[in-house]
């Protein structure tokens, strides 16, 4: 790499470099009008941009980048959240846009009917998938 001076070095005092960076999330789909009419259509997103290559949309301060990489696959595992108030509320808009919450026999009484799971700690977390089966979240944190 020419140019690039990759020794260690001694970052200097009080360095943070990317505090104030906007956090980026990324998901791959396999088709941006589909991924554009859940994201925008049904959860709220903005739209921030798009080209043929990426679909980028904001949620709050943080951005999301879809991209449709030549060959999809979907992790079997949340690969993406969302930290709500009132998680019940929430749950119950998004089922009412036919959004169908993950229910887990393993989590048991846990989790309610409608798929609000209650950790030991007291935090609440629902999942539910996009149109390309990327597993997302709803949560709601105890202070």
């Amino acid at each position: 790499m020419l140019g690039l001076n990759l020794t260690k070095s001694t970052p200097p005092a009080g360095s943070r470099p990317l505090r104030d960076a906007t956090p980026m999330g990324f998901l791959a789909v396999s088709d941006f009008d589909q991924a554009r009419a859940f994201y925008e259509g049904m959860l709220g997103l903005t739209v921030f941009s798009q080209d043929e290559y990426a679909l980028v949309l904001r949620a709050g301060s943080t951005l999301i980048r879809l991209t449709r990489p030549p060959q999809l696959y979907v992790a079997p595992y949340t690969v993406f959240g969302f930290q709500v108030t009132h998680i019940d509320d929430k749950v119950f808009a998004l089922t009412a846009l036919d959004i169908k919450f993950e229910l887990y026999d393993w989590l048991g009484k846990a989790q309610t009917p409608h798929g609000v799971w209650t950790a030991p700690s007291g935090d609440k977390v629902a999942w539910f998938k996009d149109p390309d089966g990327n597993l997302l979240s709803i949560s709601e944190h105890k202070a």
